[in-house]
This record gives structure tokens, sequence and C-alpha cells, in this order.
């Protein structure tokens, strides 16, 4: 598969039968698990214009020319606190890739290649920016499922940066949750927060409301 254009989780029991399940049984599963998809712009539809400090942006489509890309949608941070707006940027991509519907439980043999592939894209870089993956963790959703995140730690030419990327299903279809920021001005944006709003939203939640920084 190429790149994505831009720059995984499973609930517990999914990932502690990952190591004896096939690629194929996993994927049949988690469709009959599946109920059935919305629509990409309905689904899209459910994030909120603001969610966590984070204010809704572009959204960018890929289906025309790639079709199972899905589509991806910018959410940036205004000027406040002395800060400049675009303090963190983030990026939510929703896509299939041509499967059929997936449960908010698909298992990791299904979700972890698609957090790996982002990782992989996330640090090749041009000369003078640099990531590399620190560690990966869950991040616990309020329906008992998760997502997997990959922090990665590095610099942009001088300035040193911090980015989270967390990947799992929402709305029958792979998520992506990407949040960059500066290492000095981290605490302008939280990206656990802003990420479980966001994949709770898709899954059908309605996202906690949490004071803004």
């Amino acid at each position: 598969m190429r790149a994505l254009p831009l720059a995984a989780s499973a609930a517990g029991l999914a990932l502690l039968l990952a190591g004896c399940a096939n690629p194929g049984q996993d994927q049949e599963a988690a469709r009959r698990a599946a109920p059935a998809r919305v629509p990409l712009a309905e689904a899209l539809a459910r994030l909120p214009e603001t969610v966590e400090g984070f204010e809704r942006g572009a959204t960018t489509s890929f289906e025309e020319r790639q079709p199972g890309y899905g589509s991806a949608v910018e959410y940036t941070t205004p000027p406040r606190n002395g800060l400049p707006a675009r303090a963190a940027v983030a990026s939510v991509l929703l896509y299939d890739l041509g499967q059929p519907p997936l449960s908010n439980s698909a298992p990791a043999t299904l979700v972890t290649p698609r957090l790996d592939e982002a990782v992989r894209e996330a640090t090749v870089l041009p000369p003078g920016r640099t990531l590399a993956e620190t560690g990966r963790r869950s991040l616990a959703l309020a329906d008992g499922g998760s997502l997997t995140c990959a922090d990665l730690s590095g610099s942009f030419g001088r300035t040193a940066v911090e980015q989270q990327v967390c990947a799992g299903t929402a709305a029958g279809r792979f998520l992506r949750v990407h949040v960059t920021m500066s290492r000095r001005n981290n605490e302008v944006a939280d990206a656990d927060a802003f990420t479980r709003a966001v994949a709770e939203t898709l899954r059908g939640a309605p996202p906690v409301a949490r004071p803004t920084r």
C-alpha cells in the first residue's frame, strides 16, 4: 500500500486472542460484529467545530483519486495565553481501505498494521526534521474499548517537538489521529483528551465537556 496522503487498538479480549488467530478469521469476526456503516460524510459530520481546545479546519477528501483512503479533518489551536495560532496541530483520518464495516472492537491484527504504517509515515521527514518513536500505550475510551497510541519525539529545525499518533476503529472504519506540538508549549493542549473525544464522538457518543486550557 502506498503511504496515505497524511502524516491499533483492540478490546482486551481481542488482544489476548491476537496471537492465535489469523488475519482472515479476525477480519471475518470484525465484519460480523460491526454495525451497518454510515456514509463517510455522515460520520465526519459528527466531528464538532471545537473540541478540547482545538478548532475544526479544512476537510480533505482522498476518495475520488484513491478509493478507500477516506478523508482527513484538520484541527488547530487558536491563539491564546500568549501563544500563536497553530501551537498544536491535529489531523483526524477516517478510511476503510476497501474493507467491510469494522467493529469498534476490531482485533489488533487488523489495526496494529495501520499504526505501524502511521509511524513510518510520521518518521520519514525532509532534512532538518526528525521524529522517532519512544513508546506505545493504550488509550481507554468510555465504551470500554481503546486506541493504541505511539509517542514520538524529535525536532523541526531548532524546535523540539512531540507527536502522538493513535490508531483504532470508529464509524465502521479505521481511525487515525495525529497531534503535534512543540515540547516547550506542550501544555497548550491535551493530546489524549482530544484523541479520546474525537474517537468517542465518531463512535456515536457525545464528547465529555472539559475546561479549556
